[in-house]
């Protein structure tokens, strides 16, 4: 069957097998490496239009007309910095296998919500399973990321650039 979707703003259209799953199409693209094809490890997490997904576990076949973003697609964003600013701050490691799934979560979170609330950040961090961060350690590194892109975001206000105090061309 043929699969047409927009990866990392991308369009690509490729030939599937019915049982292949959306890791064997991105991987062919060479946006992702090997994974653990049983979404244990959350290295495979894209984006599947605003929602993450595993995409080892994910039917190839729902990629057809989505947008699908990797973590490549979106490293050179000022939030995908914050995300890692506040990972860094509040300790959580850069573990290759759990890193992309975290990232992705917060991402999501934070494009979603803004400056989330403690409820939103657990709405969705209850289902969060991994050995390289603890639940309290990601809540507070989501919470920090987007008061970070949130004080960027208000800094780009217009006439947010006068007064005492005031972050004039801050970018990061």
């Amino acid at each position: 069957m043929e699969i047409t979707f927009t990866l990392n703003g991308k369009k690509k259209t490729l030939e599937c097998a019915p049982t292949d799953s959306a890791w064997s199409l991105i991987s062919e693209t060479g946006d992702q490496e090997g994974r653990c094809h049983n979404g244990s490890c959350l290295r495979c997490a894209v984006l599947l239009g605003e929602r993450p997904v595993l995409s080892c576990i994910l039917p190839a076949y729902r990629l057809h007309h989505a947008d699908v973003t990797t973590l490549e697609g979106i490293s050179g964003k000022p939030l995908f910095r914050d995300i890692l600013r506040a990972f860094d701050k509040v300790g959580i490691s850069r573990c290759e296998d759990a890193l992309p799934g975290l990232v992705m979560l917060a991402y999501q979170i934070i494009s979603e919500k803004g400056t989330p609330s403690d409820l939103d950040i657990q709405s969705y961090s209850r289902y969060l399973v991994t050995r390289c961060a603890g639940r309290d350690e990601f809540e507070r590194a989501v919470r920090l990321a987007g008061r970070l892109h949130g004080r960027k975001r208000s800094d780009r206000r217009p006439g947010a650039g006068s007064g005492a105090g005031s972050r004039t061309g801050a970018t990061s």
